[in-house]
Formats: C-alpha cells, structure tokens, sequence
C-alpha cells in the first residue's frame, strides 16, 4: 500500500472513531456495549470489536481488520464467521456488515425505532414515515449470521435504511458523513414523545426495598412504575435483544400489595433466574445491588421506549424460544464479558 493510501486509510478510521463516539454519547441510540460501525477500506471491514463500547471509541483502539473475502467466503458456506485479535473478536454483526455494500455502516438500537419495531403494525408505520428513502423491512430473525443471509436478500432493491423487528435501525452510505446524516433524518422521521408519568413513591420504595434491593439513580427509570401502561408494556415481555442479554426476560412484577421477594421468587420459578430489576406497581423501580453499569444504561433505554409506545397500542415481544436463543448464545456471553471487564478498568 502505497504512502497516500496509508494516509487515506488513517483518515477514514478517524472519521469512523469520531462519528462512532458521538453516536455512543447519545443513548437515544446506543446503550453501554450495544450498537457497531464499521468502514471498508481496500481488503478490510474495519469494525467494532464485540462487547467494546461506541462511547469509548476517540479514546480506545476499539476497531479491528477483518478479511471481506474470508468473512463472505463464510457467509456463502452458510458458516459464522469466527477469529481473534489479541482476545478480542469482531462484532457479531460483522457478517450483516460484509455483505451491505456501503463503504459506512451504521447499527443503532435507537429508542425511537424500538419503540416503533415493537409495534404489530410496524411496517405500515415506518412506510409512512420513511416515505422517499430507500429502506427495508426484516421481520425479527436472530443476530449474526441468520440477519445477514435475510439482508442479503433485500439487496436487489439497494437500501440504505435496514429496519429490523425487534431489534433496531442500520444505515449505510459511502461516507461516514452521509450515513451520520442519513441517520439523524431517520431519527427526525421516528421522534416519538414521552408520555408523562406520575413521581416515584421514594418513601415507599425505601421500605420496601430492605437490604435486598436498591434504588437507582436514574429517576426517570421509575415511570416503569408508576406509569400503569410502561408498567403492563415492560412485564409483558422481551422487546429486543439486548433487553433479555442485560436484564433478563421481561422487567419483574411486583404487583400493588405484593412483597418484593415474593415477586422475585415468582420470576425466579418462572424464568430460572432472579431478576435484576423490580417494577413495583404504583411506586417506582428497584435494582439488584450488583447490577452493573451495562444493566443501567439498558434499564433506562427500556423505560424510553416503552415510554414512547402508545398506550393503545399491539405490542410484539420476541418469542420465547428466541429469547432462549440469544440467553444461551456463546457470542452473548463472550460480549457480556468483555463489557465487565472494560467496567472494571
């Protein structure tokens, strides 16, 4: 490669790590270690490494060069693509990335999407909205390799915006510039307002908390609470991926008179795990006391989207066998822990 090429290389992964930066300091759009980008440059996709986080990404080297001819060469074998960079991997999404053919690719769980994806209408919704884009519609299909072989085949119809059921938005383009501004026109598209939710009963909450629980420091996540429609929406179910990889399968209930552990031992027989998060019925939130970092920022990227559906509204939540799925899936479990580990740093 010659010198000018080096220099254009350098040039294009900076204006991958600053977009990528200001994307992950928005948590409308990602959440700790959710969300990738990537560019493609000569023989390479450059992109996010799995469990590292877009916030980080002006400060750390959290990008790596994966081959597009062995990543298609898999993906035409119908095989995952697997490697290792110095203990780390690339995204799981990395082969949704290979086979889009823009230079830039953007993947976000944008809080507006979400809430629009968990609709049951939802491809009449976006069809108004995104009218005079180019985009698609992909009906929830596991992360990873199955995403990528359905994308493929929109293809013919060359999009530039990807809406995924249950999962979140991408965008591409041919800079990162124009992805980046393609995608803040989605996001004007989608706004959805909040809906107003009555104040948290601090007292109450503190009562019943005990020793077992906590409460968090995010108010805005207690409309889980004291919101009758967030509360129904957020316990009913999984609404996208990475709501079960963070917290589990829905948002526990504690109905009104009922004791926190007594909620908790239900979820448990339910689920087969002890939830991380309490929405007591009338009062507000409470949080398991290790509850990590990651867990937060997703606590509150729930209470935003189920905040933004309408209160009338069909909601589609995953099956549970998808959600079993992705719980189980050794790529989830490696992502979660690279995200623990970069929290201890």
């Amino acid at each position: 490669m010659s010198l000018s090429e080096h220099r254009a290389v350098g040039l294009t992964l900076e204006a991958l790590r600053q977009m990528s930066a200001r994307l992950g300091r928005d948590p409308d759009l990602i959440q700790a270690g959710g969300g990738n980008t990537s560019v493609k440059l000569h023989s390479n996709l450059w992109i996010k490494a799995s469990g590292t986080w877009l916030i980080h990404a002006d400060r750390d080297d959290i990008f790596l060069p994966v081959s597009l001819t062995a990543i298609r060469a898999c993906i035409d074998r119908n095989e995952e693509y697997v490697t290792n960079h110095h203990g780390l991997r690339p995204s799981v999404e990395a082969a949704m990335h290979a086979v889009l053919p823009h230079l830039c690719v953007v993947h976000v769980h944008s809080v507006n999407t979400l809430a629009w994806a968990s609709l049951a209408d939802s491809p009449r919704s976006f069809a108004t909205r995104l009218e005079g884009l180019k985009w698609v519609w992909i009906p929830y299909i596991h992360p990873g390799l199955p995403l990528a072989l359905s994308i493929r085949e929109t293809l013919g119809s060359s999009p530039d915006v990807i809406v995924m059921q249950n999962h979140g938005l991408i965008v591409a383009g041919d800079t990162c510039e124009s992805a980046e501004a393609l995608l803040h026109d989605v996001e004007r598209r989608l706004r959805l307002h909040m809906r107003a939710h009555p104040p948290a009963q601090i007292d109450e909450l503190r009562k019943l908390a005990g020793s077992a629980w906590q409460l968090p420091a995010d108010d805005g996540v207690h409309s889980l609470g004291t919101d009758p429609d967030s509360f129904r929406i957020a316990t009913g179910g999984t609404l996208y991926p990475d709501h079960c990889v963070y917290l589990g399968h829905a948002v526990a209930a504690c109905h009104s008179g009922q004791a926190p552990e007594d909620a908790a031992a239900r979820y448990e027989r339910q689920w087969g795990k002890r939830p991380a998060v309490l929405a007591c019925e009338g009062y507000g939130v409470l949080i398991a006391p290790d509850l990590s970092r990651a867990g937060r920022e997703m606590l509150t990227c729930i209470s935003s989207v189920v905040r933004r559906i309408p209160a009338d509204a069909e909601v589609h939540y995953l099956p549970h066998d998808q959600v079993s799925r992705l719980m189980n899936w050794d790529a989830e479990h490696y992502r979660q822990a690279v995200a623990r580990q970069m929290e201890r740093q």
